[in-house]
C-alpha cells in the first residue's frame, strides 16, 4: 500500500507542489500519530496566528515604509536612528499561509501591508505634515515567498524524521509500533526550517520622519515636545480604558516633573520605560511603540 508520509515527501519536493495541500495532508498525519505541538503548527499555517507571539520567527520580515506624494507616488521615509529603523521596518506577518500564497501570485511584483488608522496619525504627527499623507509597509515579494519555502522545508525535513523513525503510514493507517515510535520525533518548528532569510529594503533620497544616528540624540526640550505628542495620541486611543488613560496621564507628568527639575537621563529613562510596559499591559501598543523610539534615543 502507499505511504502516506512518503507521498507527502513526494509531494513537497515537487515544483507544482500546492503547499495548502501539503499542509492539510500534514494534518492528517500529525493527528492521527498524536503529535499535538506539531499538528498545532499546522494548524496555525493553514488558519492564520492568533497573535504575533505564537509566530515562528520566519514570519518576521523587513519592509520600508513609506509615504504616498501626491505628485511623486510612493517615497521611502528615512528613519535616521538605526534602533529606531529596525522597530518599524520589521512587521510580523500573522495571516494564513493561503492569504500569503495569493498576495504573491496577485502582487504584480508590488506588496504592501496598510498602516492602520492609528499608525497613520502616529507618522503624520512624527513627520509634522502640513496636509496628512497615507503611509504603507512595501515589501519585497522574495521576503513573503521566503515565508512559504520555510514551511516547505519544514514539512519535508518532518517527513524526513519520520522515515527515519519507521514510520510510514500504509495506506493512511499508522500501527501502534508507528505511534509510540512517533514520540521521540521533534515538534520543535524550529528544529526543521534553519535560519531564516530576510531581505532588506534599500532607504534613500527621502525625507526624515524620526531620529537621527546618535545613540545619545534627543535634548530635554526636544524630549517634552515628543511627550507632548505622546499625550495627544494616548488621549486619542480608543483601545486603553478611561482609567488607564488617567494613570498614564499621571505618570507621564511625574516624567516632565523628573525633566523639569534636571534628573539624570537613567531615571527619566527609567519612568518612560514604565510607562511603555504599562501601556503594554493596558492595550496601548501603538502608544508604547511610540515611547520605545524616545527610549533609544536617551
Amino acid at each position: 500500500m502507499k505511504s502516506i508520509v512518503l507521498d507527502l515527501q513526494q509531494e513537497v519536493i515537487s515544483q507544482e507542489c500546492d503547499i495548502i495541500q501539503a499542509l492539510r495532508k500534514a494534518h492528517l498525519i500529525a493527528a492521527k500519530l498524536g503529535l499535538n505541538d506539531f499538528d498545532k503548527w499546522i494548524c496555525n499555517e493553514l488558519n492564520g496566528y492568533a497573535n504575533a507571539e505564537d509566530c515562528p520567527e520566519y514570519r518576521t520580515i523587513n519592509c520600508e515604509l513609506k509615504a504616498l506624494n501626491p505628485y511623486r507616488g510612493w517615497i521611502p521615509i528615512v528613519i535616521d536612528s538605526p534602533k529606531i529603523e529596525k522597530t518599524l521596518n520589521r512587521k510580523i506577518i500573522i495571516q494564513s499561509l493561503s492569504e500569503i500564497v495569493s498576495l504573491t501570485k496577485n502582487s504584480n511584483g508590488n506588496l504592501t501591508i496598510h498602516c492602520s488608522g492609528k499608525e497613520q496619525e502616529m507618522f503624520n504627527m512624527l513627520s509634522e505634515n502640513t496636509i496628512p499623507m497615507q503611509f504603507a509597509y512595501h515589501v519585497s515579494p522574495a521576503a513573503v515567498a521566503d515565508i512559504i519555502e520555510k514551511v516547505k522545508n519544514t514539512l519535508l525535513e518532518w517527513t524526513i524524521q519520520l522515515e527515519k523513525e519507521g514510520i510510514q503510514g500504509e495506506g493512511m493507517v499508522f500501527n501502534d509500533k508507528e505511534k509510540e515510535q512517533a514520540k521521540s520525533v521533534s515538534q520543535t518548528i524550529n528544529y526543521y526550517y534553519g535560519n531564516t532569510n530576510v531581505v532588506n529594503g534599500q532607504v534613500k533620497n527621502s525625507p526624515v520622519i524620526a531620529g537621527n544616528n546618535n545613540d545619545i540624540s534627543i535634548t530635554m526640550e526636544q524630549l517634552k515636545d515628543e511627550l507632548s505628542k505622546c499625550e495627544e495620541l494616548l488621549k486619542k486611543d480608543d483601545k486603553i480604558t478611561p482609567d488607564n488613560i488617567e494613570t498614564a496621564l499621571e505618570i507621564l507628568e511625574d516624567i516632565r516633573d523628573k525633566i523639569d527639575s534636571g534628573k539624570k537621563r537613567s531615571i527619566i529613562r527609567a519612568g518612560l520605560v514604565g510607562l511603555k510596559d504599562f501601556l503594554m499591559s493596558a492595550g496601548g501598543s501603538l502608544v508604547a511603540n511610540f515611547l520605545y523610539t524616545l527610549i533609544t534615543q536617551l
